[in-house]
């Protein structure tokens, strides 16, 4: 599949990235992993209302459940990035064709994800902001 992300800048954070190198604080970076999956989980309920439910049909596979995808929509974190993800090899493997669409199958491309993060961009921006610096705040005064 395409390996395209929504992506946010943060202006600075490449900056604290070292930073947090050279300190080899291992608190720091489990808040840092903590407050980037607080700004992503923001995102996951748009992804989830906004994923392509389907609907079985008498043709359907009787393994085929509709619902699949938009339970499978999770949020991975770690000190350097926060990704939500949809679908997984084993078990949802149409995630990809239905998020970026699969021409030769006349599947169109449904960006449910990318639509769910340009709507929360700007809620997620102020709390990773706010998170982010209570979190800078707390190691330079504590």
């Amino acid at each position: 599949m395409a390996d395209s992300a929504f992506t946010v800048r943060v202006e600075g954070l490449d900056e604290l990235k070292r930073a947090m190198r050279q300190l080899k604080d291992s608190d720091l970076n489990k808040r840092v992993r903590e407050v980037n999956k607080q700004a992503a989980e923001i995102v996951k309920p748009e992804a989830r209302k906004t994923a392509p439910s389907g609907h079985r049909s008498p043709k359907d596979s009787k393994k085929y459940k509709p619902g699949k995808l938009e339970r499978s929509i999770t949020v991975l974190a770690s000190a350097n990035s926060a990704v939500i993800k949809a679908g997984s090899a084993s078990r949802v493997p149409y995630a990809g064709a239905i998020h970026f669409g699969f021409p030769r199958r006349r599947i169109r491309a449904n960006r449910f994800l990318f639509r769910a993060m340009a709507r929360t961009s700007d809620e997620v921006s102020e709390a990773y902001e706010r998170e982010i610096t209570d979190v800078i705040r707390e190691k330079l005064e504590g």
